[in-house]
């Protein structure tokens, strides 16, 4: 069986280089399609399969810095396998619930690479956009789905850290209710000294000292200073 497996592989590689001139002269979904259907049936590691540029390329750029995690439970994989327009892999651990555990598809109808990564009790979508769909996945990986839409949303750009604690918050938020607190207080005081003036200025006819302005702008300043 291992040996059948090698011959299948060997063969890939030779047909695969004796293609190389037409290839060229294809677009990404058709080598894409190219490349991963002959590989149906065979195991990823023995076919190279992450190491093809086309592949890698897109890889790196769709998952970044989770792509070696990504990659690392992907190579558990026992073979790529097809479910109508989709190619696929997924990690051995796909089957257990509480297992780290990835998926990657290629959507051949749209030229979609998607991938689902569950790792530190997170799942993760990720999914190229230049189609402008939603991704399709085969059976086999619906129920992460459901897991992932029963999960507390995540901050943008879904890092698996959990959020920070909002305690922390707390000391910043009561000093600066008391600031208000002390500056509502001082504008009451300082309305009440300028309806005295005011009223000490119709007694007399006259504007109010420039001492008692000066007293109350120290009265205030003061208040404001008080801790």
């Amino acid at each position: 069986m291992r040996l059948s497996v090698l011959l299948k592989a060997a063969l890939l590689s030779f047909t695969l280089s004796a293609c190389v001139a037409p290839l060229l002269t294809m677009g990404p979904g058709q080598l894409m399609w190219a490349m991963l259907k002959p590989m149906v049936g065979l195991d990823p590691n023995t076919t190279n399969l992450f190491e093809q540029p086309v592949i890698k390329t897109r890889m790196t750029s769709l998952l970044g810095p989770h792509y070696d995690t990504t990659v690392s439970l992907l190579r558990t994989a026992g073979e790529l396998q097809q479910q109508g327009p989709l190619f696929y892999l997924v990690s051995r651990t796909a089957q257990q619930p509480d297992a780290d555990k990835a998926g990657l598809v290629w959507n051949a109808d749209s030229n979609q690479l998607s991938v689902l990564l569950s790792a530190n009790d997170q799942t993760k979508v990720f999914s190229e956009s230049h189609t402008g769909k939603a991704a399709v996945w085969p059976e086999v990986m619906q129920g992460w789905l459901t897991e992932a839409a029963n999960q507390p949303a995540q901050p943008l750009g879904g890092a698996l850290t959990p959020p920070v604690a909002a305690p922390a918050a707390a000391p910043l938020q009561n000093e600066l209710d008391a600031t208000r607190a002390q500056l509502q207080e001082a504008q009451e005081k300082l309305k009440a000294l300028e309806k005295q003036q005011s009223a000490a200025a119709k007694d007399t006819g006259q504007n109010a000292s420039p001492r008692t302005r000066e007293d109350a702008e120290a009265a205030m300043e003061a208040l404001l200073n008080k801790q």
